[in-house]
């Protein structure tokens, strides 16, 4: 019975003297892979079975229990198969006297399976401490309350607390209070065994707040969730970016203000909300006044640093639900949610009281107003497109008959739009289709009352909307370009006119001929003035070139160089409508000017005994004094032309002396007297 209990064993069994098995049961001799003659006779040398590695601690524990008889010991080593193979193999070890003999009884078992356990399962704590130590997110684990039971370096990095700290405490205290209350449901939804991811901010320990994208899910413990673990990736970053991104997509660089696609897309929901119900919205167009003189003046840099403080002022004054928005240069639109009409004038007048303030840029105080368009939505098929035009249309309307105010939009305007856009188109075909002639008014000397001179004026016979005035069509002109080409035809026209007065024997005099700003910035304009002279074969003293007040605030040294030019080439210049634009008396000295023209609001006062008295009377004195003639246009009636004669102005110009005629009508209203022209 015992022979068969040791040789049916599950365990190896040996006894040792030396190093030379004396007896191995058949468990040992079958995990070796050898036959239990082969080992026990000693066929197989010791060394052999045994790792060379772990062989010096056989030979010591060996050593240990030939000395002391009483020790037992266990301890692991690796033994070889016959195969090649190699087991993990557990050794239990005692010394025992049988025969006289000190001999080691000993038994092995195969913990190999156990031990490879181990390894994975130490390789697999390894590789998540390496993760957990040198991962870029933070990892953490907390119990049921929240706290912190782990934390690792990244979470130290991202939280600015150390992991002592952390895990003294909850998390609750990190989040940023409104972003509380999700994060507290998504901790919760993990403790029920969800897996839940969400975004959030933190408050680092200086103060910082950081972006975190934070996933949990839950802890569990045989088969019982016990806590929660936590991975968090700092997403500040991407968070920038975007944002970064949307206010590149959205908001204009310069004023930091809502951009054009913004505004339309508030306006469009705006739109959608008004359709549902009664919520009626205002939109208003914005135009600045006078922005490209102060932005030619200061330079573009003061002028962005202008729109910037305006913008400032915009939004420190507006409502959080209001929007306003650049629309380009100097324009700015403005949408005002659930707004009458009544309010919407009130926000209107508003806007303008705000830019009263002058602006201080650089040491630059500088003051600016600003003309306003208003549409109202009506709910009833609006559209962003055709609200924006509405509030435009108003806007230009404002410009042109107010300024520094405000207009509400009607139908009316887009009669006058439409009138505006038919002059425009057939103004294309005038000059071919010989719609346009000259009217010619003549310029009196005020004590002799001869004619010193005549201005052309352009008038056009329209076959359909009949005599249409240069009031409607010349602004049209300008704005579309065509006025070059109608320019050049006027002074064209003039010279060959001229040229035949003299051809005919009347006595020669100047004809005055009014240039527009984009005439003059014409690379080419002084060539083409001379060219027409020669062609018409006219001497340059009889062509006289009248430029506005308003051409001296664009491009000043390219205009006063070409105004130059013309005046050493013989041919006359004078200022007209002088007083009513926004330069100084200095330009007088400053540009070539023969003559100046002083406009008839101020020769309007004179009946009045108004301020424009006094001022007719300055600039006719400062004038003179710059050896300059001057001109008094407008003149109506005898007491306003005694005046003029008793300040020693030189030359009139109104219907007192002769109304605008054709050629046809001037040989019989003019008689030439003793060599000098007068009026019959």
């Amino acid at each position: 019975m015992f022979k068969a209990l040791i040789e049916n064993a599950p365990v190896g069994m040996y006894i040792l003297e030396n190093e030379t098995f004396l007896y191995v049961n058949s468990f040992f001799a079958n995990l070796l892979g050898y036959e239990t003659e082969q080992l026990s006779s000693g066929k197989v040398p010791f060394h052999k079975i045994f790792q060379s590695k772990d062989l010096p601690i056989i030979q010591k524990n060996i050593e240990t229990r030939s000395a002391c008889l009483e020790t037992e010991t266990r301890y692991r080593i690796r033994m070889i198969r016959n195969d090649g193979g190699s087991l993990y193999c557990e050794v239990h070890a005692s010394a025992a006297h049988i025969y006289g003999k000190l001999l080691l009884i000993g038994s092995v078992i195969d913990i190999t399976e156990q031990v490879v356990a181990q390894q994975h399962l130490e390789e697999s704590n390894q590789k998540y401490k390496s993760i957990f130590e040198n991962s870029p997110d933070a990892i953490y684990s907390f119990d049921e309350t929240g706290k912190f039971l782990s934390a690792n370096p990244a979470s130290e990095l991202i939280t600015g607390y150390t992991a002592e700290e952390l895990l003294d405490m909850p998390f609750m205290p990190l989040i940023v209070s409104e972003d509380l209350p999700p994060a507290v449901q998504h901790f919760e939804k993990a403790k029920k065994g969800s897996t839940v991811s969400v975004d959030l901010r933190i408050r680092k320990k200086d103060g910082d707040i950081v972006h975190l994208n934070a996933s949990h899910f839950p802890m569990t413990v045989n088969n019982q969730i016990i806590g929660t673990y936590g991975i968090s990736r700092d997403i500040t970053h991407k968070i920038l970016y975007e944002q970064q991104m949307q206010q590149l997509a959205f908001y204009d660089t310069l004023t930091n203000l809502p951009n054009r696609k913004l505004f339309i897309d508030r306006m469009e929901q705006l739109i959608n909300l008004s359709s549902e119900g009664d919520h009626n919205f205002a939109v208003m167009f914005l135009d600045l006044d006078r922005f490209k003189f102060i932005n030619d003046s200061l330079g573009h840099q003061l002028g962005d640093m202008l729109l910037k403080l305006i913008s400032e002022r915009f939004k420190q004054n507006l409502r959080k639900t209001d929007t306003v928005s650049p629309f380009a240069g100097d324009k700015f639109t403005f949408l005002f949610p659930e707004t009458s009409l009544e309010e919407a004038l009130w926000h209107a007048q508003r806007i303008i009281n705000l830019l009263l303030e002058p602006f201080d840029i650089e040491g630059n105080s500088v003051s600016i107003s600003a003309s306003i368009g208003i549409a109202i939505s009506t709910g009833l098929n609006d559209s962003s497109i055709e609200l924006m035009r509405k509030a435009e249309s108003a806007m230009y309307h404002t410009k042109k008959f107010k300024k520094n105010g405000y207009s509400v939009y009607s139908e009316e305007m887009d009669v006058k739009a439409a009138y505006k856009l038919e002059i425009e188109r057939n103004l294309k075909l005038a000059i071919a289709n010989g719609e346009l002639e000259l009217y010619y008014q003549p310029i009196i000397d005020i004590k002799t009352r001869e004619i010193n001179s005549m201005e052309a004026l352009i008038r056009w016979h329209h076959p359909q909307l009949g005599l249409v005035s240069p009031v409607d069509f010349i602004p049209i002109a300008e704005e579309s370009g065509q006025i070059i080409a109608i320019g050049m035809w006027v002074m064209e026209t003039a010279c060959k006119q001229i040229k035949i007065w003299h051809d005919e024997g009347i006595t020669p005099f100047r004809v005055a001929v009014n240039i527009s700003t984009k005439q003059l910035l014409q690379d080419n304009f002084v060539e083409s003035v001379i060219q027409t002279l020669q062609k018409a074969d006219l001497a340059p003293q009889w062509l006289e070139l009248e430029v506005t007040e308003s051409v001296l605030l664009d491009d000043i040294d390219s205009i006063k160089e070409t105004l130059l030019k013309l005046k050493e080439s013989g041919i006359s210049i004078s200022i007209d409508d002088f007083g009513t634009g926004f330069t100084s008396l200095s330009y007088l000295r400053n540009y070539p000017f023969d003559k100046v023209k002083i406009d008839r609001c101020f020769i309007d006062d004179i009946n009045l005994d108004m301020n424009g008295k006094r001022i007719t009377s300055a600039i006719i004195s400062l004038a003179q004094t710059l050896n300059m003639k001057v001109v008094a246009e407008g003149i109506e009636n005898e007491l306003q032309l005694a005046y003029l004669e008793q300040e020693n102005c030189n030359e009139g110009q109104g219907y007192y002396f002769s109304r605008p005629m054709p050629v046809s009508s001037i040989e019989i209203k003019f008689k030439n007297r003793g060599g000098k022209l007068f009026i019959e």
